[in-house]
């Protein structure tokens, strides 16, 4: 399963799937924080630092890394550059979570750490002004019963080292659960954001506010007010709201609304026929778009081509629309625009073999440099500066787990700043190899096979084999460093890793697909690969597992049912077992019903539902199972797991059962993390045997 950002509202839903659910807490609660403005993140500050012209390569490494290398949190996370390139911040790994960390790059300002305490998760952050940062952190509770997640806001001022709680007066229903909502910095007005947030009960329909400082309430007057149907805002880089989204009354159908240059909105809905998805908000014409959506049927310039997508620049006020990049091979990812909106700086393709687009000059020569030292690796841009004198690079690929750079223009130097998994070297890890097998009906599925350090897809013969399903569904793997891959592969299993039908990124087709084919067309395709490696000589047939979290959670145990002689084992993280009380549940949250047709209508498709619940299936397992959920997961409820349990049990299936404290849908805390990991490897030593170990030379 995953989450949408622009969830909102009292009992609100509005995500892909069965995304993030946030009820309103009547009460406000804020966070206890712990704040060390004198101590050093040692991995951070003590990470080599090197120029573009002359970087070290890591050194190999002479022993196998211990699982804990691979399941530990990563050392950083979500890295953001403040507007004056005079701060870095990043999240952590402090106290078996991760906390706020805040790296002066110059002079000798000390460094500062937040930890948001054991009940609070910082969620996300955005710098306001050259030295004040957003804070937003979530916290899991109930009310009457009903287990909810609530957020509240702070700003951190790196010049008084002070914290300041957000909002603390704040008294309307519908603002008392998700106060971090923010949609960006308004760059003309130092310190000044940009929040959606609702007044009064009602909190389906959200406004826009400004807010400078630190208000202990809402400003009175909105910069954007609530319109009919829409449930979430977008802004441009200059701050202005120029996007709404939401749904129809019946959630039938889905709303998209632009404004144009002279503020005037246009209901655009229409566009989402097209599966219409809005990339960027050039700020030079404001009535222009950058909108990736199939062709129309008049548009003789950009063919089908199997469901691509195209991005076209629309002009709202007059409906034309110019096809600006064609869809050729791949779907664009992502559009970068320059500082101030203007004009497009680059441009990422889903197809991670393709080299990125990049139109800025200075852009190129960076991603050059790293990508020389790094060859086939995927190169991200985290933020700059507003003067351009400093940068944030994200460099990752399967044997490169996550590296930070920082560009310095005064120096002319491209540094190393922090590795993501320090104790893991590139000679510790296992390549990941890209390829495409057949499905039943001849559609090729495209998939990465990770296998043990010294083996190919030619060597690899009768190895021990886990088949690993990506969450979502609408969602997609991709060939970079995945730290649960690379702890099977480092214990001597394969694994398979497949984009099956429904997932993103390989045009409208593909992904539309799987809509509603939960039991049937997805787990085929997921069947369709294991069998495939069977095929291939690569697998053992008996010494084969499933394993998934979330929608790969629901696989796994589907796939046991349906296919109760293929694996020898299967494990679900926080999976559903009950896809009718998974949809009944959501019907009480705003766009609750909406998502329902990307699974099933209650009334039309109850059978197909019922057949497709593992729950109902429990006689036919044959296999163990081990069960995993977190007890605080607001995405997949944890009765999902529980109810599993006892029906396994009920009909005296082998069934292994974990329930992780205080744990979320992510795996975000060490200790769990942890818990599942070494959980996992016994369960596949017993079922399968050990591993074919790393010795292959």
């Amino acid at each position: 399963m995953t989450e949408n950002d622009k969830t909102m509202g009292v009992r609100v839903r509005l995500s892909n799937e069965c995304g993030r659910r946030y009820r309103y807490l009547l009460g406000m609660v804020l966070p206890s924080w712990c704040l060390f403005s004198s101590m050093l993140f040692s991995v951070l500050l003590s990470s080599p630092v090197f120029a573009s012209e002359a970087v070290s390569a890591p050194e190999a490494s002479g022993t196998k890394p211990p699982a804990s290398a691979f399941y530990r949190l990563p050392q950083f996370a979500q890295p953001r550059l403040s507007p004056s390139g005079r701060y870095m911040s990043a999240k952590v790994r402090i106290n078996d979570k991760l906390g706020l960390f805040v790296k002066p790059l110059e002079g000798d300002e000390e460094s500062f750490l937040l930890d948001s305490g054991d009940l609070w998760t910082i969620r996300k952050t955005l710098w306001i002004s050259g030295h004040e940062i957003l804070v937003g952190s979530s916290r899991a509770t109930v009310l009457g019963g009903t287990p909810i997640t609530i957020t509240r806001a702070v700003v951190l001022n790196m010049e008084n080292r002070k914290v300041r709680a957000l909002f603390r007066r704040e008294k309307g229903l519908g603002f008392l659960q998700l106060q971090d909502r923010f949609l960006g910095r308004i760059p003309d007005r130092e310190g000044a954001f940009l929040i959606e947030g609702t007044k009064g009960s009602n909190a389906k329909s959200p406004s826009v506010y400004a807010v400078k400082g630190s208000p202990s309430k809402l400003p009175s007057r909105p910069v954007q007010k609530a319109r009919k149907d829409v449930v979430g805002w977008r802004a441009d880089q200059l701050g202005n709201v120029r996007v709404g989204y939401g749904f129809t009354p019946d959630q039938e159908s889905g709303v998209l609304k632009l404004k144009d240059a002279q503020g005037t909105w246009h209901d655009t809905s229409e566009l989402l026929d097209r599966t219409a998805e809005v990339l960027a908000l050039p700020t030079r014409d404001l009535n222009a778009y950058l909108i990736l959506m199939l062709p129309n049927s008049q548009d003789s310039g950009g063919e089908n081509n199997g469901g691509l997508r195209h991005v076209y620049e629309y002009d709202v006020s007059t409906g034309a629309e110019k096809l600006v990049y064609p869809a050729n091979h791949s779907e664009i990812a992502n559009i970068s625009m320059d500082l101030r909106g203007e004009d497009v700086a680059l441009v990422h393709y889903q197809d991670e073999s393709l080299p990125p687009l990049i139109l800025d000059p200075l852009l190129k020569k960076l991603f050059a440099a790293l990508g020389a030292h790094f060859p086939d690796a995927w190169v991200s841009l985290a933020g700059v500066s507003d003067d351009l004198s400093r940068a944030l690079f994200i460099v990752n690929s399967p044997t490169v787990p996550g590296v930070l750079h920082l560009y310095n223009a005064e120096a002319r130097a491209l540094n190393e700043i922090s590795v993501q998994y320090p104790d893991l070297q590139s000679s510790d890890l296992a390549e990941v190899y890209s390829l495409r097998y057949p499905a039943r009906d001849g559609l090729e599925i495209p998939a990465y096979l990770t296998l043990p350090k010294g083996l190919a897809p030619e060597s690899a013969r009768g190895l021990p084999f886990v088949v690993l399903p990506h969450g979502g569904p609408h969602a997609r793997d991709f060939r970079r460093f995945d730290w649960l891959a690379q702890m099977l592969a480092n214990e001597g299993y394969g694994v398979l890793q497949m984009n099956f039908r429904g997932s993103t990124g390989y045009g409208a087709d593909f992904e539309q697909a799987g809509r509603k084919q939960w039991a049937t067309v997805m787990i085929d395709d997921i069947t369709d690969g294991a069998t495939w490696l069977v095929d291939r000589g690569m697998a053992n047939p008996a010494r084969m597992c499933i394993v998934g979290a979330s929608f790969g959670g629901y696989a796994a145990m589907m796939s046991v049912v349906k296919e109760p002689r293929l694996y020898e084992c299967g494990v679900s993280l926080n999976g559903v077992s009950d896809l009718i009380s998974l949809i009944k549940g959501e019907r009480r949250y705003i766009g609750g019903t909406y998502y329902t047709r990307h699974i099933g209508q209650l009334a039309s498709d109850a059978d197909a539902l019922r057949q497709g619940s593992p729950i109902n299936g429990v006689k036919e397992v044959q296999v163990p199972l081990m069960l995993v959920h977190s007890d605080r997961d607001r995405v997949v409820p944890p009765r999902q797991t529980r109810k599993m349990a006892k029906a396994l049990k009920r009909a005296q299936k082998n069934v292994q059962t974990l329930e992780l404290p205080q744990g979320d849908h992510y795996l975000s805390r060490q200790d769990n993390r942890k818990t599942f990991a070494e959980a996992l490897l016994s369960f596949l030593s017993e079922n399968l045997g050990e591993g074919v170990g790393n010795q292959v030379q």
